[in-house]
């Protein structure tokens, strides 16, 4: 039986199911937890058949197993009477396990989709081309060769910082300030020629 016939027959079971609680037809089972975790091994199957990443299926499983827990305890079992017991939870508990993986997918999706649109603005906008990146580098290892109170003056007139700020921060007078950005901007030109 292909994945997508047996999910749409989980489903339209789901329907009934919840329809059947509405009309008030069969009662709720009390399951034992064990009996849910023996099916661990169809759970695990269900997960790598939907893709389900190997890193993230200890997570879900411990999700589903929880809410499965969770909706037996509350009455959420409610097999019909002329189904045999163990084939109604394993019929239920693909439901279950049907419905987290889809809840798994959209928040993967949201995550993905919400990484991307957080990252591809900036990036497209401020990328430089790989050629422009070459230059940088260049530039960057010139600017190496410069004295250490050069570099920094100029690193604060390429922060947009003015002179008065620029002196004290480094704690120089502005007048020196002025003199060794004149001395580093005249420098830095002669070396990138």
């Amino acid at each position: 039986m292909s994945t997508s016939r047996r999910r749409k027959e989980v489903v339209a079971e789901h329907r009934r199911a919840s329809r059947r609680v509405e009309i008030g037809a069969p009662s709720a089972v009390h399951v034992p937890f064990e009996a849910i975790m023996r099916h661990s091994g169809m759970l695990h199957t269900v997960l790598r058949q939907f893709g389900v990443p190997a890193r993230d299926q200890p997570d879900v499983m411990q999700e589903i197993f929880l809410s499965a827990w969770c909706s037996v305890e509350g009455g959420g079992f409610r097999p019909r009477p002329e189904v045999p017991l163990k084939r109604a939870l394993q019929s239920w508990l693909f439901a279950v396990i049907w419905h987290h993986i889809f809840h798994y997918r959209e928040r993967l999706y949201r995550w993905h989709r919400e990484l991307a649109a957080f990252a591809a603005p900036g990036m497209a906008i401020h990328a430089p081309s790989p050629f422009g990146q070459v230059e940088a580098r260049m530039a960057l290892r010139r600017l190496e060769r410069l004295k250490p109170e050069l570099r920094a003056v100029l690193a604060g007139a390429a922060l947009g910082g003015t002179a008065a700020e620029i002196a004290a921060e480094l704690g120089a007078h502005p007048g020196t300030t002025n003199k060794r950005m004149h001395r580093g901007r005249g420098q830095l030109r002669k070396l990138l020629r």
